[in-house]
């Protein structure tokens, strides 16, 4: 009878695919993405994409060649050379950056997922990886190891995985059909896409990198607050700049239109800073200008200013963009005393890595530069933020007096500043710690309004949301940040992995788990334990345990304290103990 079911269950699969990939199925995907507000195309990239997906299902496919597009979708003749007019492989890039960020959009949801592979012009339409339907409890007692294989085998490795029955096939053709729905709605930017790309530092002192480092920061955050500038955040770009130092790289791998590129050289009591603005599309400079200042916060501030508006203004001439922000600057108040900015600084440049070795001499400077400039709100605000990492990181002191002292800092920074998004983040941060959860909310909406498009913002706030309860709103901002962030740190797919497993979805958790690569954040190997537990698969549970303890010897007396640092609520934290016996963990009898 299983071995009917079986044939009846791969039969049904392979009439569903079909209709899920007929020809009319995915016309209709396209027409979705062509009419979508969200696909941010230009009207020749639609009929570009049009042309190429017509002509594959018609089967002429072998024709799609650089000239016959140029001469069917781009008005070009018959003399049309392709070495020397490089419009129809420009287009295919920028139509490769709308697809992918239709797809982290409104489209995340859709069971058909159209792309255009590099190298060709010919279209794919692969199941979409963002759909990725489980059964409780109907793991394989020992999965086998992933590969790397394209996206549709994948995906026909799990519906074949998946069908032991009819059951489940009603429920494989529910997830297909009817996907689980989480507003989408990103408000992602409409502007032009820019990589701050990290100021080189071309002074004698090597030691001065951070300083560099903290211009380059700065300015990243500050050209995130105007709400049409899509503007990648710097972790990424440092990443993909350490990997490559080809400024095109940013264009292909995360399509950027605009680098921001600079050096700061320091000539004893002068600063010469140099910033340029990169057109990737033609590979030119349209805007070189060079600052020479007094190393003073404010004349280092008001060239900061100056990079903004000059960047800003030269956008805005192009894409008529920017309207609601008026051309305004940031809204800074420059620090009174050098060596109080320089702390600042150097605090920026500990965050890239956070080498926590540093972290009591970072604390010490920023304490100081906070007793020479009393009225400096963004130093208050970074030291809330490392007397918070002592609780964060167990460095050791006392938590009630850590919470204490961040608290008196983050509020003193925005009483100086009610405008710094980041003070309200960090207050936020430190309200969800404490438990206040309707205070944690207030703050997180005002840092939220300050700055809509700060991934940081988005990914701390909607990680947290999501834990307190409210899961879809959190998910969403967690997803937002994640295409505003293409290269993200992959402790934003924690949220999604405590939906699943709080919904009882422990293989879709399980999976999730897969894509971080964390091996010293015990926490991976906690909620690995938890979900092989719930599953009753005892080897792959034990290995996590065995794992857990080796990284984290005193686990299991202190568990309970652990596990509800994240606000999850008793309900879940006992969820979590639950699996975690389940796995073989013996934990007191007085935990939760």
């Amino acid at each position: 009878m299983h071995l009917e079911w079986l044939a009846i269950g791969a039969q049904l699969t392979t009439l569903l695919m079909d209709e899920i990939f007929s020809p009319a199925a995915i016309r209709l995907q396209l027409e979705r993405i062509l009419q979508n507000d969200d696909f941010p195309a230009t009207d020749q990239r639609r009929e570009f994409l049009r042309y190429i997906v017509n002509e594959t299902l018609e089967g002429r496919e072998k024709l799609l060649k650089g000239v016959s597009i140029a001469q069917s979708v781009f008005g070009r003749d018959e003399n049309f050379d392709q070495q020397i007019d490089p419009v129809v492989r420009l287009e295919a890039r920028r139509l490769r950056s709308d697809l992918d960020r239709f797809y982290v959009g409104a489209g995340r949801w859709d069971s058909i997922r159209i792309s255009v592979p590099k190298g060709g012009y010919t279209p794919r339409f692969d199941p979409q990886e963002a759909l990725q339907p489980s059964v409780p409890n109907s793991a394989p007692d020992s999965p086998a190891p992933p590969v790397e294989t394209p996206a549709g085998n994948r995906r026909a490795a799990k519906i074949a995985a998946a069908l032991g029955g009819g059951l489940m096939l009603l429920t494989l053709a529910w997830f297909l059909f009817f996907p689980r729905q989480i507003d989408t709605n990103m408000d992602l930017p409409k502007g032009p896409v820019i990589a701050v790309l990290p100021f080189q530092n071309l002074s004698d002192d090597p030691k001065r990198r951070y300083f560099s480092q903290g211009i380059t920061q700065q300015l990243t955050t500050e050209l995130a607050r105007f709400r049409d500038l899509w503007v990648l955040p710097l972790a990424a770009v440092q990443r993909l700049s350490s990997a490559s130092g080809d400024p095109q790289s940013f264009a292909e791998e995360l399509g950027a239109e605009f680098v921001l590129e600079g050096s700061v050289l320091e000539l004893g009591e002068t600063l010469r800073l140099t910033a340029r603005l990169v057109d990737l599309e033609s590979g030119r400079y349209i805007w070189v200008r060079s600052y020479a200042v007094d190393a003073t916060p404010t004349e280092i501030y008001s060239a900061q200013d100056g990079i903004i508006q000059d960047v800003v203004g030269n956008l805005a001439g192009k894409y008529g963009i920017l309207a609601q922000d008026a051309m305004k600057t940031a809204r800074r108040k420059a620090p009174k005393h050098l060596d109080a900015y320089d702390c600042v600084l150097r605090y920026y440049d500990y965050q890239i890595s956070i080498a926590l070795d540093q972290h009591s001499e970072i604390q010490a400077c920023v304490e100081r530069a906070t007793q020479i400039d009393p009225d400096y709100s963004e130093a208050w605000a970074v030291l809330s933020n490392l007397y918070m990492q002592e609780i964060r990181f167990d460095l050791g002191t006392d938590k009630m007096q850590s919470l204490r002292l961040a608290d008196a800092a983050v509020k003193r920074s925005i009483e100086l500043d009610p405008e710094s998004f980041a003070a309200h983040l960090m207050h936020s941060n430190l309200l969800f710690t404490s438990g206040d959860i309707v205070g944690f909310k207030s703050a997180g909406d005002a840092a939220l309004a300050l700055n809509p498009n700060s991934s940081t913002v988005l990914s701390h706030y909607g990680m947290r949301l999501a834990f307190s309860g409210s899961w879809e709103e959190g998910l969403a901002l967690v997803d937002k940040a994640k295409a505003l962030n293409p290269i993200h740190p992959q402790w934003y797919f924690f949220p999604e992995v405590f939906y699943h497993y709080q919904r009882e979805e422990y293989e879709a958790a399980l999976t999730v788990l897969d894509k971080i690569n964390m091996p010293d954040f015990f926490w991976v190997q906690l909620l690995q334990a938890a979900s092989h537990g719930q599953l009753g698969n005892t080897k792959q549970a034990q290995l996590a345990i065995q794992e857990l303890i080796r990284r984290k010897p005193d686990f299991p007396e202190a568990a309970s304290d652990i596990i509800k640092i994240w606000q999850l609520g008793e309900e879940l934290n006992l969820h979590v103990e639950n699996g975690l016996r389940k796995a073989g963990m013996d934990l007191p009898s007085g935990s939760y």
